[in-house]
């Protein structure tokens, strides 16, 4: 699966961007009681395919938990289905999507670049 993120003319390609977004992901993923951390260090596709996966998983095993998740990273539960393609596919794409959103407006912010 390709997916190419990019917010505010961030993308997930630039150096230490990818390693910020899995902080972020680990850390909502703490927050919302959820005992799994994904590896900071992974390279970009093993990293799409093991959050896949996951979503996968979860998705199947624990609809409930997941919903927590999504509420906790400020994802609107009506997109997932409103998209062309798998509803796993989906929540990938608005929870990366989102969490890139957060790192780039605290790097801006902590910056003192919030134009």
């Amino acid at each position: 699966m390709s997916v190419e993120f990019s917010y505010q003319g961030v993308s997930l390609l630039e150096e230490d961007v990818l390693k910020k977004v899995i902080e972020q992901l680990n850390k909502d993923l703490m927050l919302s009681g959820i005992e799994y951390k994904f590896d900071t260090n992974s390279e970009k596709t093993k990293f799409i395919d093991t959050f896949l996966f996951w979503i996968e998983t979860i998705l199947s095993e624990n609809e409930n938990l997941l919903f927590n998740f999504l509420y906790r990273v400020d994802v609107d539960q009506k997109s997932i289905y409103s998209k062309d393609g798998l509803p796993q596919e989906n929540l990938l794409r608005l929870i990366l999507d989102r969490e890139l959103q957060k790192v780039v407006l605290k790097r801006q912010y902590s910056s003192g670049t919030n134009s």
